[in-house]
């Protein structure tokens, strides 16, 4: 079994395609048949299944799918390792982000890790939580910022803000309210975040748990479009402060926290337990503690800091 053979094997599976494949690699079509039929006799398993839509995995082909990905990025990380005893944090982080995080962390991410770490090549994947996760567990993310504790056994959870929802409207509309109940926020028109969305299925279990039915005019898979809508005062919308930290403050919206323990969210800096961290990844990792503990220290993130309090990575 050679490492080529199974770097050409996670592309097909990847791209569903032998011959999007063969371009993606430039390894001309007949060769790559070739290795992968030389694994299979190897492995003694069929393990794609051809047809006119493309290839697609069997059973077998499925399992060696996963452990070749772990092969491979263990081979990565160990050439990484050999440059790294010279050269400092080197190679590629790839780090998940939910819009809403992007928007306190994303520019300052980028800045630190261009400034201090010029050999790390960063790259932000943004996306729901859910979505983050499954990529996380498949070796496909380094690391990610996510917000439910029981999305995968095999991920470390680090808890390290605890914030709270609010009931978002155009300025002027909240003027007066404090805060806002559950029952208060279905009586209005809503403006919500398409599925997948944590955000969505938090607030929907506690309608659900109080018997209340929302009025829901409208649902939105842009973020920009969303707050642009509540901003033009076509509805309301239910979003954690980060979201919307630059319309807070030039004062074009208006948000009251939700009450209520169970409308809190809780953000956690993950990794994978199935995959060695490299040192570039545990850089990264620490400058991404750093600047959530700086946006709640400096009330650009409306939250309570759950990590350590120097804000230290540890």
């Amino acid at each position: 079994m050679e490492l080529r053979q199974l770097k050409y094997f996670t592309r097909i599976v990847e791209i569903g395609s032998m011959t999007r494949a063969s371009q993606s690699l430039h390894v001309a079509q007949p060769a790559l048949s070739l290795q992968i039929n030389r694994l299979e006799e190897e492995l003694g398993k069929k393990l794609l299944m051809r047809s006119v839509r493309g290839v697609t995995p069997t059973e077998a082909g499925l399992a060696v799918y996963k452990q070749a990905q772990l092969i491979l990025k263990q081979v990565e990380a160990t050439q990484l390792i050999a440059h790294q005893a010279d050269l400092g944090p080197a190679g590629r982080v790839a780090i998940g982000l939910p819009w809403t995080v992007t928007s306190v962390l994303g520019l300052k991410l980028l800045q630190h890790v261009r400034t201090h770490f010029k050999s790390v090549r960063l790259e932000v994947i943004e996306g729901p939580s859910s979505v983050l996760a499954s990529m996380l567990a498949q070796g496909k993310l380094d690391l990610a910022v996510l917000f439910d504790a029981s999305v995968d056994a095999g991920l470390r959870m680090k808890p390290l803000v605890s914030e709270p929802l609010m009931l978002v409207g155009a300025r002027g509309q909240l003027a007066g309210r404090c805060s806002s109940t559950l029952a208060d926020v279905a009586a209005l028109p809503l403006l919500l975040l398409s599925r997948p969305n944590g955000i969505r299925e938090l607030i929907e279990r506690e309608w659900a748990r109080q018997g209340l039915k929302p009025q829901v005019v409208a649902e939105i898979n842009a973020p920009a479009l969303l707050i642009d809508a509540v901003r033009a005062g076509l509805g309301y919308a239910v979003l954690p402060s980060c979201a919307m930290d630059e319309n807070l403050r030039r004062g074009e919206l208006d948000a009251v926290e939700l009450e209520g323990e169970r409308l809190i969210r809780t953000v956690y800096l993950s990794t994978s337990r199935l995959f060695e961290l490299t040192l570039a990844t545990e850089y990264v990792h620490g400058v991404v503690e750093q600047l959530m503990h700086s946006a709640v220290e400096d009330g650009l993130w409306k939250g309570c800091w759950l990590g350590p309090r120097d804000g230290a990575s540890g």
